[in-house]
């Protein structure tokens, strides 16, 4: 009986130290893209969004302990990335009325500081299951695929709203 106890306290203290984290969260995105409102209501499974960029340039971003610019330093048995710049805000220019913000998110990722020059692990993150997200609205999954050596994301499932 008294290992029974012992075990359970185990598994409770162990479930409370995954949700204690120690480094803060950062939401791990590509720079925002503009898209036209039109073609993204006609957006279906297989569609390509060319993000214009020939090698990884991301985003960690949070609301509460600020956001960096990164770029992909090593990619092989253990994916980091490299923070070249911090800021305090993201500056969103305002939509028109033709073409919508969207964010393609990739993961999350943690990490102690955002200083240029520190390295953040992303052993987490899977190319083929991103997020793409207009006005705050999940609006497709995707993958990440290469076009002409260049990083696109293609669709592979809409979400209808």
């Amino acid at each position: 009986m008294m290992c029974m106890k012992g075990e359970n306290q185990a598994l409770r203290l162990e479930r409370l130290m995954q949700n204690h984290q120690i480094y803060p969260a950062y939401e791990l995105c590509f720079p925002f893209i503009s898209v036209k409102k039109s073609a993204l209501k006609k957006l279906k499974t297989g569609d390509l969004f060319l993000l214009g960029m020939a090698h990884m340039e991301m985003l960690l971003l949070s609301k509460n302990d600020g956001c960096a610019k990164a770029v992909l330093a090593a990619f092989g048995k253990s994916m980091t990335l490299q923070i070249v710049e911090n800021f305090t805000n993201l500056t969103e220019e305002s939509e028109s009325k033709k073409y919508k913000k969207i964010k393609i998110v990739l993961g999350s990722v943690r990490s102690r500081m955002l200083e240029p020059g520190h390295k953040v692990e992303m052993a987490e993150i899977d190319f083929s299951d991103i997020s793409l997200y207009g006005e705050e609205k999940k609006v497709a999954h995707g993958r990440l695929v290469m076009v002409d050596d260049e990083i696109a994301v293609q669709i592979k499932e809409v979400i209808k709203q």
